[in-house]
């Protein structure tokens, strides 16, 4: 496993898909950092020209992180059936199990490794530009960042698990929503009218991410500032990747590839 591991880091590294994400991605950050600067350059009495209300744009949507997950699996995992690779490294003597957990494990490292570009560009380019009036610093907001981790990681590997069963990225991509957007709302509703059921919506990141969150110019109060939030967020993560891993490993080596 460790040198399939080490071909598709490889692989990983001389092509450019990765490079071209990351590339947009810190491209559109600065782009955005750049308007408001233009506009608290030329607006007057322009209220959203500073550093905090940039940030509190990631703050407040740390969903991001899961659709980040999604991003870079995808473009990194593009060309495996298109190219055959899959069906290659079965047939040369990886088994499904080693494939499955060696793509889990590139995929992590190439996204975090991503994010990790990206949010060193957003939060610079802020800084570079943009008024600094203060209030929450740079640390405070990378502990949501961290606190939310073991999520964005579970969402690569569901992305990784519904990549090796399912062709069709559209297809794929709809899975994937029906799971980490879908059920957490579908749960959420009925949860009203089902005890247990309102328990167990309660845990899933897209609630807690939209409903224990709020970030604006003048609150910043998330759950991940206190130890039983923090708690959650961590426990969470760690059971999606607990539980899309499981699932992606037996029903992927059950499976027949084509």
């Amino acid at each position: 496993m460790l040198n399939y591991m080490k071909s598709e880091c490889y692989r990983v590294i001389h092509g450019k898909e990765l490079y071209v994400l990351t590339g947009v991605l810190s491209g559109l950050t600065v782009l955005m950092n750049v308007i408001l600067y233009l506009f608290n350059r030329f607006v007057f009495d322009f209220p959203y020209g500073s550093i905090r209300y940039s940030l509190n744009i990631l703050s407040s949507s740390m969903t991001t992180l899961l659709l980040g997950g999604l991003l870079v699996t995808s473009f990194v995992f593009s060309e495996e059936h298109k190219n055959g690779t899959l069906k290659n490294a079965v047939s040369f003597g990886i088994s499904r199990g080693q494939f499955f957990t060696a793509k889990c494990i590139v995929c992590s490292a190439a996204s975090l490794v991503c994010m990790a570009v990206v949010l060193t560009v957003y939060y610079g380019s802020a800084y570079l530009l943009l008024d600094d009036p203060g209030g929450i610093t740079v640390m405070v907001r990378l502990r949501g960042v961290a606190a939310n981790l073991p999520m964005a990681f579970a969402a690569v590997i569901l992305t990784v698990a519904l990549m090796c069963m399912i062709k069709k990225e559209i297809l794929m991509t709809i899975c994937w929503m029906a799971v980490i957007w879908g059920i957490p709302i579908i749960s959420f509703i009925v949860g009203f009218k089902i005890e247990w059921l309102n328990r167990a919506a309660q845990w899933m990141p897209w609630n807690y991410l939209k409903y224990e969150t709020s970030v604006n110019m003048t609150q910043y109060e998330c759950l991940w500032d206190t130890p039983e939030g923090l708690a959650k967020c961590l426990i969470a993560g760690v059971i999606g990747i607990v539980v899309f891993y499981v699932a992606g490993y037996v029903v992927f080596r059950k499976r027949d590839i084509a």
